[in-house]
């Protein structure tokens, strides 16, 4: 709560409540724009409550009311104590709760009892609470002993049901401590006679068959216990059990169940066969891909390989061809010019010697010419194409 001077803003979709000095109290909606002088202001807590939720408000004069959601509601601090969100109860199609309801006024109140079965969602009324159940459940340390208040739930299963349970040290006739595993199937074909009859089926049923048991190995030597020991199997065996079952609505079954659950249990092992088959199946169909697919990549490295082999071959030999050719011609020119070379200081030394002996060169050179040489003749120029001269005198 805070004080305010002057103008305040309350928004669209809020609201505030306002004290005076004398401390009345006012609600004002938004959206408003309010003057303030000498009170306090203070802004409302809106509560809102999905479709599967419900509001659960407190007054002040102790009324309390459920609203389905969705829905929304602000608390207004003069009226209201507390407003709670809470999840509806979902009930599955296998599912149902007790729920008990208040009627008439505070002087002539009753109470009634009814059943709701699933699927629904289900929202309380005001008025109304729901039963909790609170019976044997198993002990988390040892899945075949049975613990008392383990269990404590407010949903009541209408399925069949079973859990694991061991009698021990049972003594047969001739003093032998035996021990007897047993696995219990239940199921609850009628809520009123089970709220009537008991408030914990599962404890009354091992109290039932361990009596049964009991009686059963008490009748026996040890060895008569072992060679009959397959009666157990049948439900004429637990009286007790038959009895408590048949008043309290529940309806237990043994030998069914464990064919039904044998059944189950050598299909699920048939099917866990069948698919760790096709998985090694799979898996060797995959290996076999895989050797495939590396081969593949081998003869592929194998030939691009030989391909470049024979590529650099080819273009080995032609650069050779290419350099023995060079090699040819320039052998072949570098002869060529030591021969004219030759030639050329043979013919030079030979002139050189004539040149000694005072031979006239020029004669001999033209006389062993293969080619005619002509010397070209002067002719005298006539006199009428002489030059004229260049200048004039006058």
């Amino acid at each position: 709560m805070k004080k305010k001077y002057g103008f305040v803003v309350i928004n669209s979709g809020y609201k505030a409540i306002i004290y005076n000095l004398e401390g009345e109290a006012r609600i004002v909606d938004g959206p408003q724009r309010l003057f303030l002088w000498r009170e306090k202001i203070e802004m409302l807590t809106r509560y809102t409550a999905s479709q599967n939720e419900y509001l659960v408000v407190k007054h002040r004069d102790g009324k309390l009311q459920h609203i389905k959601g969705p829905c929304s509601k602000f608390r207004v601090p003069t009226i209201i104590d507390s407003i709670i969100v809470k999840k509806a109860i979902t009930l599955d199609a296998h599912e149902a709760i007790i729920i008990y309801r208040h009627n008439g006024d505070a002087c002539e109140r009753t109470v009634d009892r009814y059943i709701e079965y699933g699927p629904k969602m289900f929202v309380p009324a005001s008025n109304e609470w729901l039963h909790e159940f609170s019976w044997h459940g198993v002990d988390p340390d040892n899945k075949t002993r049975q613990v008392a208040g383990a269990n404590v739930f407010t949903k009541l299963k209408l399925i069949p049901d079973q859990f694991y349970y061991n009698v021990d040290e049972i003594r047969t006739s001739d003093n032998g401590l035996v021990r007897v595993k047993l696995m219990i199937f239940h199921e609850i074909y009628d809520i009123n006679a089970m709220l009537a009859a008991t408030d914990d089926p599962i404890g009354d049923i091992i109290s039932c068959i361990t009596a049964d048991i009991t009686a059963f190995t008490a009748a026996r030597t040890y060895v008569e216990f072992v060679e009959k020991s397959a009666e157990l199997n049948e439900l004429s065996n637990y009286p007790h059990l038959m009895a408590i079952c048949k008043s309290s609505g529940v309806r237990a079954s043994h030998d069914e169940a464990i064919d039904k659950r044998t059944n189950l249990q050598l299909e699920f092992e048939r099917e866990q066969q069948l698919q760790e088959m096709k998985d090694r199946e799979m898996s060797a169909e995959k290996d076999r891909l895989t050797t495939e697919h590396n081969l593949q990549l081998s003869e592929l490295a194998h030939s691009q390989k030989l391909s470049k082999v024979k590529q650099k071959h080819n273009l080995e030999m032609q650069l050779k061809y290419a350099t023995d050719d060079i090699s040819r011609e320039k052998a072949k020119a570098d002869a060529d010019i030591t021969r004219r070379k030759f030639e050329i200081d043979q013919t030079l030394a030979h002139y050189t010697q004539l040149r000694k002996l005072d031979v006239a060169l020029t004669p001999y050179i033209l006389g062993n010419s293969a080619i005619p040489i002509r010397s070209p003749k002067l002719s005298r120029i006539p006199p009428n194409l002489a030059p004229l001269p260049m200048f004039t005198c006058i």
